[in-house]
């Protein structure tokens, strides 16, 4: 009896030494990242956490928020602003988007006033015709290449699209409720794959996409508009399937450019041909982007990190993949846990989320 009891107490002993070396090496570690010598760690560390939605704390709970902003302010890219010109790309009418331009207008204002009134994403739904039954495999007929990206710490994939009609917005079918992962988006819409797209707002930190970040406009209506915004950052297609990108576009001007579909996130990397990107920051991450080339193809390309054999990109490498590929405009979309590509109903990067896809509001698809 005496052994067991002696036995217990060698093991409650251990285990108690044990823990306190753990606590010991966790506060440890923690005043050699934030206090100690390496500061190239700190930085990668705070600019990574607060452009996330819900790692902030890695930073916030140990720095003061002078810091933190003095360390954001040398860690962040330096990104030129310009505004495109959309003639210079290869116009692609079809007849689905034959109105003039006063229609198109008053879809998007009709549009507004409806979504105003009913003041609900989940009643506005996906008007797309859903073919939740199509086998994406059997839809041959678009022109699609799938290309593997490599640079020094990153991989990746590029999904190249010869006909930009093709690419659509898609939505979590729960839309205003719960976000949805991007094989289901692809799913419920038929879709032969696509890319995640704008960022969404998460007030209770939980990551579950179903709140949109600014406008989201799907087949000439408006199905979302953010609360108290005047002016969004706009990336979607017109009428005659040109990529359109801006930083900055009132909903006045939205109509203007007549819209067929849209999201808001960004910045602008490359327009006109002209790169915009002159410093990619300090902070590298999984990436998302969207490009369209002079002959109207567009380029969807996601980029793998915060893993052992792709760390990730920073913006300048994801301009130097686009440029590469022949990109003439192109942004950035949602990126981080977020990053995700889907073509013929599997997932064909590596998302760095600890549950695999994400939940997410939106997404870019290429229908058949």
């Amino acid at each position: 009896m005496k052994s067991k009891s002696k036995l217990y107490s060698i093991i409650f002993y251990l285990m108690h030494f044990l823990i306190c070396i753990l606590v010991f090496l966790t506060f440890f570690s923690i005043l050699l990242i934030y206090h100690g010598p390496f500061v190239n760690l700190k930085y990668y560390i705070v600019s990574t956490a607060m452009r996330t939605n819900k790692d902030k704390f890695f930073a916030t709970w140990f720095l003061p928020k002078k810091e933190i902003d003095d360390i954001l302010a040398r860690t962040n890219p330096i990104i030129l602003n310009d505004k495109e010109n959309l003639s210079n790309v290869k116009s692609q009418n079809t007849d689905s988007y034959q109105s003039s331009s006063n229609q198109s207008a008053k879809n998007l204002q009709d549009s507004q006033d409806s979504f105003n009134k009913n003041n609900s994403l989940a009643e506005n739904g996906n008007s797309k015709n859903k073919q939740s039954d199509n086998d994406p495999k059997a839809n041959s007929a678009v022109a699609i290449d799938i290309i593997d990206i490599a640079g020094k710490n990153y991989k990746g994939k590029l999904m190249i699209v010869k006909d930009p009609s093709k690419i659509t917005v898609g939505l979590a079918p729960k839309l205003g409720e719960v976000g949805a992962t991007l094989s289901k988006i692809v799913k419920t819409d038929g879709a032969i794959g696509g890319i995640n797209a704008g960022g969404f707002l998460d007030d209770n930190f939980l990551g579950t996409g179903s709140q949109p970040e600014g406008i989201i406009i799907e087949d000439g209506k408006i199905k979302f508009i953010q609360t108290g915004v005047s002016a969004f950052r706009i990336i979607g297609f017109n009428k005659d399937n040109v990529l359109v990108i801006s930083n900055s576009m009132t909903l006045n001007e939205i109509m203007a450019n007549n819209l067929r579909c849209a999201i808001s996130f960004g910045p602008a990397l490359i327009l006109n041909g002209k790169p915009l990107v002159t410093n990619g920051g300090a902070t590298v991450a999984p990436r998302s982007a969207i490009a369209q080339r002079k002959d109207g193809t567009v380029l969807l390309l996601a980029i793998d990190g915060r893993q052992l054999d792709s760390i990730g990109a920073n913006f300048m490498d994801l301009q130097e993949v686009l440029l590469k590929y022949g990109a003439y405009n192109a942004a950035n979309l949602d990126g981080g846990s977020s990053t995700t590509m889907n073509f013929q109903g599997k997932t064909i990067n590596k998302p760095c989320d600890i549950a695999g896809e994400r939940s997410i509001a939106s997404a870019f698809i290429v229908m058949p």
